[in-house]
């Protein structure tokens, strides 16, 4: 069953990675497949933007794709339940972290 963690929308912009049950509201301007030498597994990555125009990175592991299934260019949906770790690769966006799916992501569409 899926857990609804919170009823209010935070903006990307203020998001912090003290907590993992926040609720944002996103759309999909680009993703992609990475690879990993190193893992050897791939990754699905996205741009994601809020409604004020903000960005973000983020990852999604192939174990976790089933949870982003529904995430589309250009489509509107809330996202809830993610990790945010700070940057430590190139930055692909303005934002000093970068948004991971975990196994208790959910996304849905808004009313």
């Amino acid at each position: 069953m899926a857990m609804v963690t919170n009823s209010e929308i935070t903006m990307l912009n203020n998001l912090k990675p003290y907590k993992t049950t926040w609720k944002v509201e996103v759309k999909v301007l680009h993703s992609w497949t990475q690879h990993s030498n190193y893992s050897g597994e791939d990754t699905f990555e996205f741009i994601l933007e809020d409604r004020m125009g903000s960005e973000i990175h983020c990852t999604c592991k192939s174990a976790f794709l089933g949870r982003v299934k529904n995430l589309r260019v250009d489509q509107w949906k809330f996202l809830e339940n993610f990790w945010f770790t700070q940057r430590t690769d190139i930055r692909i966006n303005q934002h000093l972290y970068k948004m991971s799916i975990t196994n208790n992501s959910i996304v849905t569409v808004p009313l």
